[in-house]
């Protein structure tokens, strides 16, 4: 409220001015007269009437809120106030300590102030004979006459409320105002010496906090700078720690699980073998029903009695016929690395155990080269028969062709191929076998240049089933050669055609079971002769063959005496395979005595049958050699002898 004498601003509740004491209009009143008047009043009495026939409100019955169900509350909801709580409560925490350490800086600030009294009003100006008078004398005469002449030690005017007005210079109670001026500016009105004295004192004050005031910097400054850096080596720890744990969790999120390190459950690896094939075991000692999960193989397992095998082949990681899990690879070896994962509960997480890691071997698919026996040949003849062993259910290509339907029993295939007189023909051969990785070779058969051209039908026989005087026999071996040149057959045959334009055939004679060799010469006047060579096998059929087999049992001790004798002789045998020696022909040994005494014979296997050792079979063969005391004989059927 605005003094209506000297115009300063006053609080509304004060009844007189702070500045000239004046009584201040609108605040005479006591503060009880509103009250007083309420009181006075009497309360307003209304009467109100209802008919009988007035039907009555319904009254209804006041909803009941829900009662509190404490199993339908979420833990989750819960877990989460009370985090929230944790929190509100370390920031309350943080915010009372900031406070005391406010209110304690502002207790120090006041302990340190420095006290400037209030200077005088234009109304207690001295005269001029008075301008050494003291600021005592002179902050008395402020006191407002109208509250009368109050004395030094009762010198404090309060207002209606009994809120102090004005206070004593001397009194340590008063409050402390700006005057207006400088420190270092000379208020009007005062003595030399008390200005000097002032000054000194202030001078002293001002060197101390200045003095304090370059500690308190220093001291800031330094703890700014070990803030600083406990900060900067903060940051970087909490970026490294939530770059890690992004990265983790990428390649988490990456594999649609989430997972975490388990040193509970044990592996170990053993080599082993599956059906006579390597393998190796995976032994998990662990927890009971803990599940077990293997990425690579994409398949599951269960611990049961604390211990968990898992029987691998080796074949699964590279053989891409058997496994859609397998890598092709070209080396012998490959290391392997299994990444299994544990789960203890049907919603629990997974736990990543240690990766398993081992290298296996990655077998070559065998081939055996029969015909020719080296990579390298030289050779005579235009049609070549080109044999190699391998094993059965292999794939095999011979040049271009694939042959897997022709593969025997024994795994012998063959194929037949053109070689051009050019010098040196290559033919390629491929096989692929089952666990195996492929194999591919070359051959190389060279057949030097002709001066005559002689070439045989690629359509030319190789095999042979019939016997010379038998009404089927109608085989011919047929060839081109220069028209003029002469053809001359230096092996049994009969009928032999030349035409004009150089074609040629005749009818081959087989004196021998078996391969026979047949040559053939083209001679013209001039040039240098060309000669080819041609094997045919010529087997008779089993029921031709059979028909002149000796009885191997009763004729052995004859066999073994005049072995020389009996070579190509046919005989039938029966008995139990002893053992295996090799493959690739199979050879194997065989006991044919049938009154208790041992009379063994050492087999080649050339029939359609593979045998196995323990089996008892009947075979046909001939006599072909002697080997350790044991007559030595081509088999050509086998069969089972039940």
């Amino acid at each position: 409220m605005k003094c209506p004498k000297c115009g300063a601003w006053n609080q509304a509740y004060l009844p007189r001015c702070m500045k000239c004491g004046c009584p201040l209009e609108g605040n005479s009143s006591s503060s009880a007269d509103w009250e007083q008047s309420m009181h006075e009043k009497k309360p307003k009495l209304t009467i109100t009437s209802f008919d009988q026939d007035d039907a009555p409100e319904e009254i209804t019955e006041p909803q009941t809120e829900e009662r509190y169900d404490p199993e339908a509350l979420d833990p989750t909801v819960l877990t989460d106030e009370l985090e929230e709580l944790k929190t509100r409560r370390e920031r309350g925490r943080e915010r009372l300590r900031q406070m005391r350490e406010q209110t304690a800086d502002i207790s120090r600030q006041l302990n340190q102030a420095e006290v400037v009294r209030p200077r005088p009003e234009d109304g207690d100006a001295p005269e001029s004979g008075q301008a050494q008078e003291p600021i005592q004398d002179r902050q008395e005469r402020r006191i407002p006459r109208d509250q009368g002449n109050p004395t030094r030690e009762d010198s404090v005017v309060r207002d209606g409320q009994g809120r102090p007005i004005s206070f004593r210079d001397s009194d340590p109670d008063a409050p402390i105002y700006y005057d207006g001026y400088e420190q270092e500016e000379p208020r009007p009105n005062q003595p030399d010496e008390y200005i000097r004295n002032r000054s000194k004192q202030k001078a002293s004050k001002r060197a101390n906090s200045y003095y304090r005031y370059e500690q308190k910097e220093q001291q800031k400054k330094g703890r700014l700078r070990k803030f600083i850096i406990i900060l900067v080596i903060l940051l970087a720890g909490v970026a490294f720690s939530l770059g890690s744990v992004f990265l983790a969790r990428t390649y988490v999120l990456s594999k649609g699980i989430q997972f975490r390190q388990d040193n509970e459950t044990k592996v170990t690896v053993t080599p082993s073998e599956v059906n006579g094939f390597p393998s190796h075991i995976l032994t998990f000692t662990g927890r009971e029903n803990a599940n077990i999960y293997l990425s690579e193989m994409q398949s599951s397992y269960v611990i049961a009695d604390g211990q968990l095998s898992i029987n691998i082949p080796d074949y699964m990681w590279y053989d891409t016929e058997s496994s859609t899990y397998a890598t092709a690879v070209d080396a012998d070896t490959m290391d392997v690395t299994i990444t299994p994962l544990v789960r203890y509960s049907q919603e629990g997480e997974q736990y990543q155990l240690d990766p398993i890691e081992y290298t296996i071997d990655v077998p070559l698919s065998p081939i055996y080269l029969i015909n020719p026996s080296t990579a390298y040949a030289e050779v005579g003849v235009s049609i070549y028969e080109v044999r190699i062993n391998v094993e059965k259910g292999s794939t095999v290509n011979i040049d271009g062709t694939n042959v897997s339907t022709l593969i025997r029993d024994t795994g012998n295939v063959s194929k037949n191929v053109q070689v051009l007189p050019v010098g040196e023909n290559k033919i390629s051969i491929s096989v692929k076998s089952k666990y195996c990785r492929e194999n591919v070779m070359e051959i190389v058969l060279y057949r030097p240049p002709q001066d005559i051209p002689l070439e045989l039908n690629p359509t030319v026989i190789v095999e042979w089933n019939y016997e010379e005087n038998d009404p089927q026999y109608q085989a011919s071996i047929s060839g081109t050669t220069l028209p003029g040149a002469s053809i001359t057959v230096e092996s049994p045959h009969k009928d032999l055609e030349v035409s004009t334009n150089g074609d040629f055939k005749f009818v081959p004679l087989f004196n021998k079971l078996g391969d026979n060799v047949i040559t053939i010469r083209a001679s013209a006047e001039g040039r240098e002769d060309s000669v080819i060579t041609h094997t045919v096998y010529y087997m008779p059929t089993a029921d031709v063959y059979t028909r002149k087999a000796w009885d191997l049992d009763s004729q052995y001790t004859d066999l073994v005496n005049y072995i020389n004798m009996r070579i190509g002789t046919i005989y039938v045998g029966k008995g139990v395979i002893q053992r295996i020696i090799s493959t690739a022909p199979q050879m194997a040994i065989m006991d044919i005595g049938t009154t208790g005494f041992e009379k063994l014979v050492l087999l080649e296997n050339s029939s359609k049958t593979t045998w196995v050792v323990g089996t008892r079979y009947r075979i046909y063969g001939e006599a072909y050699g002697i080997y350790s005391n044991m007559p030595r004989l081509t088999v050509r059927y086998t069969y089972l002898d039940e």
